[in-house]
């Protein structure tokens, strides 16, 4: 018998849960009390496809915060095991890209970040610049 692994909450700045999970190919779209992201597998025995989501929220402080153990997949029915494992496996990627942040970084209230750029200045672009070459790209993910 295995013992399914706890992941953890996460509450890290926005702009490093969106790069993040963008990277991974996930989706954002709004929802009722948060933002929701999507990512769907696809069966190749059936060509069906399987929407997993996440689920985020922007807390008083400027961080966004995702509980990943109440990620799932949308709609009934039964998911094959091989894409709950490939779901498990995601989930376990973002724990460990999320937690890859710099914990020094200086967080700024929300309404100061959402002024509709990517950086207030040029020191937090080139932090962004790195952070982001980390990350790796759709192609090398799949």
């Amino acid at each position: 018998m295995t013992r399914k692994k706890t992941l953890p909450s996460i509450a890290k700045p926005f702009s490093h849960v969106h790069s993040t999970l963008a990277a991974l190919g996930f989706t954002k779209s709004s929802a009722q009390t948060g933002v929701v992201y999507e990512l769907s597998f696809r069966d190749p025995s059936s060509s069906r496809k399987y929407p997993f989501r996440l689920f985020a929220q922007t807390q008083d402080n400027g961080l966004t915060h995702i509980n990943l153990n109440e990620a799932s997949f949308a709609g009934k029915g039964e998911v094959p095991a091989a894409i709950t494992g490939a779901a498990q496996e995601i989930l376990v990627d973002i724990a460990d890209y999320l937690d890859t942040s710099p914990s020094q970084t200086k967080f700024m209230p929300v309404e100061a970040a959402l002024n509709g750029t990517m950086a207030g200045e040029e020191a937090e672009m080139n932090r962004l610049g790195r952070s982001m070459a980390k990350i790796p790209a759709n192609t090398q993910i799949r």
